[in-house]
């Protein structure tokens, strides 16, 4: 079953359209030159920051980091079964305990 969804706001559609740009490009390059900073106290994005939820990104550092250094694959899968985790030879870095992931998935920004 398909339902249509009514749209809440309004935005810019910019499919189809798309700018060349230079092989590297900077922040400079996708922005306006009003965009740029034009020597006021305030930043450019804050031009733009308007009637947006006032938020504060909480800083939550690890409290120690270690490097671990395995001899052989079975001692990387004792180890992966110690800390009951799934780990690959693509893994990087782990949380222990195991970190909640879907915890905070499920935190959405929603407006009536």
């Amino acid at each position: 079953m398909s339902e249509n969804v009514k749209e809440s706001g309004k935005y810019e559609s910019f499919v189809g359209e798309k700018e060349e740009l230079p092989e590297e490009a900077s922040l400079a390059d996708f922005l306006s030159e009003e965009d740029l900073d034009d020597g006021e106290s305030k930043v450019f994005w804050e031009k733009h920051w308007k009637g947006m939820p006032e938020y504060k990104q909480e800083e939550n550092p690890a409290y120690h980091q270690i490097k671990i250094s395995f001899r052989t694959e079975e001692d990387y899968k004792e180890f992966a079964k110690l800390v009951d985790q799934n780990l690959t030879i693509k893994t990087k870095s782990i949380w222990h305990p195991k970190l909640d992931r879907v915890a905070n998935s499920l935190m959405r920004w929603i407006e009536d």
